[in-house]
């Protein structure tokens, strides 16, 4: 995996902390979108890539929910995220997605 993604001129970036052993999840730190280019899929769209780069490699990725000033709700921004395959406990701010077989 990469620790950071980059789609659309620079509209849209993703970044990682990788753990340089691989025995710890990889932490998504951050998926932005610039406030203008925000509606067009371009945050789903990375967010695809990085997952699909982590099942195949069989990454585990966690992140902890944190709204941008610019970027969606809290409550929107769980579901987004688990619309993409991570789950967390509505106690605490933190997701896990266990990477996904191929099919």
């Amino acid at each position: 995996m990469k620790d950071v993604y980059v789609l659309h001129a620079g509209a849209v970036s993703a970044s990682l902390l990788l753990d340089p052993t691989g025995n710890q999840p990889a932490i998504l730190s951050e998926v932005a979108v610039r406030p203008d280019d925000q509606g067009q899929g371009w945050g789903s769209e990375i967010l695809r890539m990085v997952c699909a780069e982590a099942d195949a490699e069989a990454i585990t990725l966690m992140l902890s929910v944190d709204p941008g000033p610019y970027g969606l709700s809290y409550e929107a921004l769980r579901a987004w995220y688990g619309r993409h395959g991570f789950v967390g406990d509505s106690s605490d701010d933190v997701m896990i997605r266990v990477p996904h077989a191929s099919e």
